[in-house]
């Protein structure tokens, strides 16, 4: 009686040494091509969100005749930015000091996703946040309506520093607009963005 012999096939080393390079490989350029497609996507949707408050603030203007003071500072105040643009509340409530927006009217609905929220889903501190999951806001209002935003309103168009989410301060710089010669918009909003760097700030009007 003869017995047959089965050869085993698989994989030799070199070749499994082989296909973990080539994984490895691919992996070195699809990963950073993904980030780079999830910043590049988060940094529309910000300022898209930051291009609708503009939108919110002017409608604002259109009701009363002016800006409503949504700031603490420089920076947005979410305690003032959600009555005075919203009628409510950042948890959706009557606040007890509309900041100017006499009738109560909503120009502004904030998404759940620009609220920061506690495990269980409720609103926590109201603070808004963006795409990137920032929560510190530049904000500037052409306060003289002459036109434009530049040294002449109160408070006078400067350089501020922006905050990101995971620590880093950023701050704009002469190349990214000219506090001399100002912006030409009503309000203008900006984040940290990635927080990286200058280049990494989201404009509300570039």
């Amino acid at each position: 009686m003869h017995l047959t012999k089965y050869k085993q096939s698989g994989f030799t080393l070199i070749e499994l040494l082989t296909v973990i390079a080539i994984i490895g490989i691919l992996a070195g350029i699809l990963i950073p091509t993904v980030g780079a497609v999830k910043t590049s996507a988060n940094k529309a949707k910000t300022k898209a969100q930051l291009s609708q408050w503009t939108t919110a603030m002017g409608l604002f203007k259109q009701e009363y005749g002016y800006y409503p003071d949504i700031r603490n500072g420089n920076k947005v105040d979410p305690d003032k930015f959600f009555p005075a643009l919203t009628g409510k509340t950042y948890s959706g409530g009557t606040p007890s000091n509309f900041y100017g927006n006499k009738k109560r009217l909503s120009f502004y609905s904030a998404s759940d996703g620009e609220v920061t929220s506690t495990d269980n889903g409720d609103a926590q501190n109201g603070l808004l946040k963006d795409a990137f999951g920032n929560t510190d806001f530049v904000v500037f209002v052409d306060s003289n309506q002459d036109g434009v935003i530049n040294g002449n309103d109160t408070p006078a168009l400067s350089l501020q520093s922006v905050t990101s989410i995971d620590g880093p301060t950023v701050t704009p710089t002469t190349n990214d607009f000219s506090v001399s010669n100002g912006v030409r918009s009503g309000v203008i909003f900006y984040s940290a963005g990635k927080g990286s760097s200058s280049k990494d700030i989201v404009y509300s009007w570039k």
